[in-house]
């Protein structure tokens, strides 16, 4: 299986779980910012032209960051990365939903409004920029709270809302937002899941 990859949050959350599962993937980089996804081999590939994708040994493409996740997870369901009982699954999409739309989404739309690279896709605001940073430190209270005590984000054990924080939070890093850092509940989990062998993949 190749997962086409970029140096990115969403490629990097399947990097993170697969490796927490101990699959193993073929990696293709993708020059992304040379518009290496628009290629007409990559798009008769993957026409949403976004990363990562997972193509089979068959042709076939699997899309989006969650689906490629819970694809492996149906081949590989040990260890379990969405929860065993119902209450344990509806949990870790709970937390990992809000890893994604609460942080991950924010954190773009902040970049989408201030990068250069974006000048050229549609009007660019700052007050939206401010506006998403404001939710994204709103978020990163909730999800301080969230996880507390606990060693990982959904209970005892990894699951894929780690993945998505983890990734999440090195995006943040990129962007020069390090709000996370002020939050001790974060800070404390982040730098247990850092020592991981998962989290340099």
């Amino acid at each position: 299986m190749k997962l086409y990859n970029f140096a990115a949050p969403n490629p990097h959350k399947v990097r993170i779980y697969a490796a927490e599962k101990g699959i193993e993937l073929d990696l293709v980089d993708v020059d992304v910012m040379n518009h290496g996804l628009r290629t007409p081999e990559m798009l008769a590939k993957n026409p949403l032209a976004v990363v990562p994708f997972l193509e089979l040994d068959d042709g076939t493409v699997i899309r989006e960051s969650l689906v490629i996740i819970e694809y492996l997870e149906e081949l590989i369901p040990e260890p379990p990365m969405l929860g065993r009982s119902p209450l344990q699954r509806a949990r870790v999409r709970e937390l990992d939903r809000l890893a994604e739309l609460g942080l991950m989404v924010e954190l773009a739309n902040y970049v989408h409004n201030v990068s250069p690279f974006f000048a050229d896709k549609g009007p660019q605001s700052p007050d939206a920029a401010k506006m998403a940073v404001n939710c994204y430190r709103k978020n990163l209270g909730i999800m301080d709270r969230e996880i507390g005590d606990k060693p990982f984000v959904a209970g005892d054990r990894p699951s894929v809302a780690d993945c998505t924080l983890y990734a999440t939070l090195g995006f943040g890093d990129y962007v020069g937002l390090k709000d996370a850092e002020e939050f001790p509940n974060i800070v404390r989990w982040r730098q247990a899941f850092s020592r991981r062998p998962s989290a340099s993949a």
